[in-house]
């Protein structure tokens, strides 16, 4: 995952505000977030695996059909976010909260929550059987 001491990154947007953007359809593995507010944006259907995600505030986003695969979302504010049928799988979601987020059909196969943040999410049985269950963990880097 792309960190946020790397030397060179490829797309980022560091203590930066983006809003009114439309990002769909695009493939953007890898992409750094840090310390920014990301507000009435989409990325539908678009590409974000490995990608991290961490430290930030997005607000009315859409990651509809999204791949956010083996991302690093921690320590983030998602407020008013659809992941609906996005691919959560492998995904690190600890220290995250999360208001207003519908998860309608999202793939959270072994994604890591804690079971603190189970009661702030409207998720059925099945995404809870898969979900991978850990403690809080480390504050992520670039805090």
């Amino acid at each position: 995952l792309p960190r946020h001491d790397d030397r060179v990154l490829g797309v980022s947007f560091f203590k930066t505000g983006v809003s009114d953007d439309d990002f769909s359809n695009l493939t953007l593995p890898r992409t750094f977030f840090g310390r920014s507010e990301i507000r009435d944006v989409t990325f539908r259907n678009t590409d974000l695996r490995e990608s991290n995600l961490c430290w930030n505030d997005f607000i009315s986003v859409d990651f509809s059909d999204a791949v956010l695969t083996n991302s690093d979302l921690r320590s983030s504010i998602f407020e008013q976010v659809s992941f609906a049928r996005a691919d959560l799988r492998g995904a690190d979601l600890r220290r995250t909260d999360f208001v207003d987020c519908t998860f309608t059909d999202t793939r959270l196969d072994g994604a890591r929550l804690t079971r603190d943040q189970a009661d702030e999410l409207s998720l059925t049985h099945e995404h809870l059987a898969t979900i991978d269950w850990s403690d809080p963990g480390e504050e992520p880097g670039g805090g």
